[in-house]
């Protein structure tokens, strides 16, 4: 393995330091960022400590029963929310990226139901907007497809949250996703989904506000 390929396996800590311990063992710690409402779901803490490159597709795993236990229908997606993080000592051969929502399960997404390009912008959220509600099943991903770059740019961020279940999973075929794991434990891409208040009853939506 070369010293190149070595430290995109790694992922790129947010820190000025430039030996390979300082990539594999070291996390700077950010203030949390300003996001959006409490009425959004999501996996990460809100505070930065990696971003990533590896892999063409990086994406979350959503389970609807982690915020609504018991709960067994879809919902209707209003939008997505992701964060990346620009270096110049890594920059980015493109901002652009393709924002994907796909049905699956914990293993992999299955069937595509979104596709939209935009442009990544640095250490600020870029917004996917449904028009129309996006039906999803109980267990979906949002992908931040990166087929656009020759090296998985634009690099999105993640937290240094431990989690005892994977819900990151990075990709270079589509086929082998690996649960995203830059320090000790898994962690979480910054990505986040609003559901269309009007998809979930008024009992079930109070009680998925109380988790925040």
């Amino acid at each position: 393995m070369d010293g190149r390929y070595g430290m995109k396996i790694i992922l790129i800590v947010l820190t000025v330091a430039c030996s390979a311990a300082s990539f594999a063992q070291s996390a700077i710690d950010l203030s949390p960022v300003n996001r959006a409402d409490s009425d959004w779901l999501r996996y990460d803490n809100g505070t930065p400590e990696w971003f990533a490159y590896e892999g063409i597709y990086k994406g979350v795993w959503f389970n609807l029963e982690d915020f609504m236990p018991g709960w067994s229908g879809g919902a209707a997606l209003l939008e997505t929310e992701t964060w990346f993080y620009h270096d110049s000592q890594y920059p980015w051969d493109t901002s652009d990226f393709y924002s994907e929502i796909w049905n699956g399960d914990p293993q992999a997404p299955l069937v595509q139901l979104d596709q939209t390009r935009l442009n990544a912008t640095h250490y600020a959220p870029v917004f996917t907007i449904y028009s129309t509600p996006l039906m999803v099943n109980t267990n979906f991903w949002v992908l931040a497809n990166t087929e656009l770059s020759s090296g998985g740019w634009p690099s999105i961020i993640s937290d240094d949250n431990n989690s005892e279940v994977a819900h990151s999973f990075f990709t270079h075929d589509f086929i082998l996703w690996e649960p995203w794991i830059p320090g000790e434990g898994q962690s979480n891409y910054f990505i986040a989904v609003s559901p269309a208040l009007e998809s979930l009853d008024a009992t079930t939506w109070g009680e998925l506000k109380t988790a925040f």
